[in-house]
């Protein structure tokens, strides 16, 4: 009989089981890959370090305290990462105040409409991204600055994010001081005080890290989950564990089958939780890459890549001498056609838009991963969600559910969402 079993051996997962070991309980990770860490996944060939899945950590003090009582020391991004790039006809943008005032990234008529922002008004209910942005500062700022940023970043699409779930900070802004111009002003930042890091291994450290004497069972895949008076038992493909209670940290849509026998109905509804496909493609080349972290790409481009990061440039140690190592993005919500391409079709894609942009010189190394369900989309009428996970955990005491689809989608809020849950449930536990 174990104390807890954690399903899912993500970071969010980790985290979490890492916490109620170090309190003395005893726990079981279930994780159904045959290694832990779900999207994030570190490989090295070559000569390349590249990721497959997120590529950094954006640090406040809160994560960097947790880093430093693992016994992590972070790699710092260089200072020339802070350098961003917008493309527009096949020029890049570095994307800072200045261009945004003199250059022809924004025309004459979409400059001055930012400078009414002050003047707005809040919104009425929910609002989507596209259309707070739109209401605040217009059409051309959406287009070319924060499109691009969601596409590229969430792999998302504005027209169906939620402000106020998806850019908890820029809603609670808003209400707060009523222009996010004031509160720049007036906060001198639009995001808390924190440093883009990794590690000298990339970010396996961490997942490695986590690991450290876990009790883990890899290549078990949790199938249902059953209530016994006051344990529950976990049938997986391995077999049967019993716990007194259980944390489900994988995916949303799993929930449809684990909690089919204890609560079917609303089991199902976390399927609708949105995963978009997602390529990522890791190039080692040779030729000039600007000193930067990368660009993205507005759809009006006519491209297929969302955005473009510059791995070797960001970080010491990426890519043998003599050699770039570039990572370009692929699908999302606005491209899902990318599930159905072979990897030689995406490649040739990527390869054939990447030449028009950067002077590259020749592809010495390629890799493809396809993430069939990527980024969880946190849409309009999300906050659903949390109550039904809230109405799941307070049904059956004894069942935590959390991940990123709940915790938010950056390794940082995985990590923080993760020791949260962690508090939580060991004051219940109490």
């Amino acid at each position: 009989m174990f104390d807890f079993l954690i399903i899912g051996g993500g970071l969010s997962g980790l985290v979490i089981a890492r916490e109620l070991k170090l309190k003395g309980f005893k726990t079981l990770l279930l994780e159904k890959e045959e290694e832990l860490g779900g999207n994030v996944r570190t490989r090295y060939e070559e000569g390349f370090l590249y990721e497959e899945g997120p590529q950094t950590i954006l640090a406040d003090e809160e994560v960097l305290s947790y880093l430093k009582g693992l016994r992590l020391k972070p790699l710092f991004a260089k200072e020339s990462a802070k350098r961003r790039f917008i493309l527009k006809d096949k020029k890049l943008y570095e994307l800072n105040p200045k261009t945004l005032i003199f250059s022809n990234l924004l025309s004459l008529r979409g400059r001055l409409r930012i400078l009414l922002e002050p003047f707005i008004g809040e919104g009425k209910g929910e609002e989507s991204l596209e259309e707070f942005v739109k209401r605040r500062f217009g059409e051309e700022f959406l287009r070319y600055i924060v499109e691009p940023f969601v596409s590229g970043v969430y792999a998302g699409d504005v027209r169906r994010l939620s402000v106020k779930y998806a850019f908890k900070r820029l809603y609670e802004m808003e209400r707060k001081y009523k222009s996010l111009i004031k509160a720049g002003l007036k906060l001198k930042r639009f995001a808390p005080k924190s440093q883009l890091i990794s590690f000298k291994g990339g970010l396996k450290e961490l997942i490695e890290k986590l690991k450290g004497d876990l009790n883990f069972s890899l290549g078990d895949v949790a199938l249902r989950i059953l209530k016994k008076g006051d344990y529950y038992e976990v049938i997986s493909k391995r077999g049967k564990y019993k716990a007194r209670s259980v944390v489900i940290t994988s995916p949303a849509y799993t929930l449809s089958y684990l909690l089919s026998n204890l609560y079917p109905s609303l089991a199902k509804e976390f399927e609708k939780i949105n995963y978009p496909p997602l390529a990522v493609v890791n190039l080692g080349v040779v030729g000039e890459i600007p000193e930067g972290f990368g660009f993205l790409v507005p759809r009006d481009q006519g491209l297929k890549i969302l955005g473009v990061l510059f791995p070797s440039k960001i970080f010491q140690g990426r890519a043998k001498e003599g050699y770039e190592l570039i990572t370009a993005y692929v699908g999302g919500q606005t491209f899902k056609e990318v599930e159905g391409m072979k990897e030689e079709e995406i490649l040739e894609k990527v390869k054939g838009e990447v030449k028009e942009i950067l002077r590259v010189e020749k592809f010495v190394f390629e890799r493809v991963k396809l993430w069939k369900r990527s980024i969880p989309q946190y849409e309009l009428n999300y906050g659903r969600f949390f109550e039904l996970a809230k109405e799941v955990e307070d049904k059956f005491k004894g069942i935590y559910l959390g991940g990123n689809y709940l915790f938010g989608v950056s390794t940082a809020d995985c990590i923080k969402g993760g020791v949260k849950k962690a508090g939580e449930i060991l004051y219940n536990r109490a």
